[in-house]
């Protein structure tokens, strides 16, 4: 069974021509980015083909892809006991679910089988809107059934002290030794984009698919003022949720360093490649940074995009004309010039890990309990910042008590309220509408700047920096 994703390549192949249903006399039209499953003579299955055609129109390009994988691995199971969606039975369906949760030696998460199930109870109801099949394959009981598994899906919070940070990011990142020396058998590429990319997810609180996908028209160069800088998120962040993360000034000067450095070296390295490909990109003609606005040319046709709403399909092979040939938008680039996926994140972020644990076994005292994980940045954001307000606020209120300030605007204690602050910042579900028309009276770009900046400082700790906004509060 074989997996592939519409493209402007595979429209005119025979395999879809020939064997794809027809409706009035005329070929299915299929988006760019569909997925096919395809049998051993690469002919489209049924049903999983109408099933893609439905996800894929109302559905994002990236959790269409997950979908397809899982919809592979599915049907690929199911084959290898001699039956297919259309004609399993319950046991079929259970024994799915236990060779996903514990019959590999990577078995999935809860959380990954719950996203496995949407397909699974997709494809059942679209068989049933056609009449295929009356009922699901299996017997519910109350809310019950196969799919479930009984187990709460909480999110596994793993915070890094900035002794963990430190030592991941200078170690495992950039390839150093304890000591801060730089290790001369470290074989390890671009650590200045790891280790930019790392501040970036460590000081916003941005998800892995957020700043992967970062332009480099969206992150300044360091202002001479030292304010820092924010960024609109809002095609790539999760159910495209619009929020706006800030960008701390020490992380500014992290990035521009490897602007100015790796990447100024892989885009130059990359660009004959990259025009040999250009039929294949999107070719931008502006990018203008004041008004947020990318111009350019997709499929012929001259089109404009508000930046935050840029698509990220689109962003991993948006170039640019430069003279010695093309160069990507994308910040965070690879040796072929476009920006690097999800895939290659991880595997960065494990290699780091082996690295670490390698080091510590060798020659200091392990200072990881466990891997680092991108999304693990995102959370160790969340917590610190949540402990500064929550401190923040106490003190303040302390403060008040003691008559030192009066009392403030209820509009005070909710713009400055540490849980949906953090909530806000890092776009989870909260009271978004009440948030957006109070009076902020606390600065929270500033807020992130003060709290982060230690985090760069070497001669501070953790505990003195915590020492210090309690004294400063």
């Amino acid at each position: 069974m074989h997996l592939r994703f519409v493209d402007h390549r595979l429209k005119d192949q025979p395999v879809l021509r020939d064997h794809i249903n027809f409706e009035g006399g005329r070929v299915l039209r299929l988006q760019d980015g569909c997925p096919l499953l395809l049998d051993d003579q690469f002919r489209p299955i049924e049903p999983w083909l109408t099933y893609f055609r439905v996800v894929t129109a109302s559905t994002k390009k990236s959790s269409v892809r997950n979908y397809a994988y899982d919809a592979r691995m599915l049907a690929s199971f199911l084959q290898s006991r001699g039956t297919d969606i259309v004609h399993a039975n319950q046991e079929d369906i259970v024994a799915y679910r236990d060779f996903r949760l514990c019959g590999t030696a990577r078995p999935v998460s809860p959380a990954t089988w719950q996203r496995n199930t949407v397909v699974i109870k997709g494809i059942y109801a679209l068989l049933k809107q056609q009449g295929v099949l009356a009922r699901e394959p299996w017997i519910s009981v109350g809310s019950s059934t196969p799919l479930r598994t009984g187990w709460t899906i909480e999110p596994d919070i793993k915070p890094l002290s900035r002794k963990q940070w430190l030592h991941f990011r200078d170690v495992g990142l950039a390839g150093k030794l304890p000591d801060g020396s730089m290790d001369p058998s470290w074989r390890g590429r671009n650590p200045q984009r790891s280790v930019a990319a790392a501040h970036v997810a460590l000081t916003s609180g941005m998800r892995l698919a957020e700043f992967s996908t970062l332009l480099d028209a969206e992150v300044p160069p360091p202002s001479s003022d030292g304010t820092g800088a924010s960024v609109l998120l809002g095609a790539c962040a999760k159910y495209e949720k619009r929020r706006r993360v800030h960008l701390p000034p020490e992380t500014l000067g992290v990035v521009d360093l490897y602007r100015q450095t790796e990447r100024r070296r892989v885009a130059r390295a990359a660009s004959a490649g990259l025009w040999k490909r250009r039929k294949d990109l999107l070719i931008v003609t502006e990018v203008d940074s004041f008004n947020s606005v990318v111009r350019g040319s997709l499929a012929g046709q001259r089109k404009t995009w508000r930046l935050h709403l840029f698509p990220p399909e689109l962003r991993r092979i948006a170039v640019r004309e430069r003279d010695q040939g093309l160069e990507a938008l994308g910040l965070f680039i690879g040796h072929n010039g476009l920006p690097i996926g999800s895939r290659s994140w991880h595997t960065i972020f494990a290699a780091a890990n082996q690295r670490v644990q390698h080091v510590a076994e060798s020659e200091a005292p392990a200072a990881l309990v466990s891997a680092v994980k991108p999304h693990d940045l995102r959370h160790t954001f969340a917590v610190v910042l949540l402990k500064s307000l929550t401190d923040l606020a106490l003190a303040r209120e302390a403060d008040r008590r003691a008559g030192s300030i009066g009392p403030g605007p209820l509009s005070e204690h909710i713009s400055v309220n540490p849980r949906l602050t953090v909530q806000r910042l890092l776009g989870h579900s909260s009271p978004e509408t009440t948030m957006t028309y109070l009076r902020y009276i606390e600065d929270t770009d500033e807020l992130i700047h003060q709290v982060f900046e230690s985090w760069g400082d070497e001669t501070l700790d953790y505990s003195d920096y915590i020492a210090v906004q309690r004294t400063n509060a």
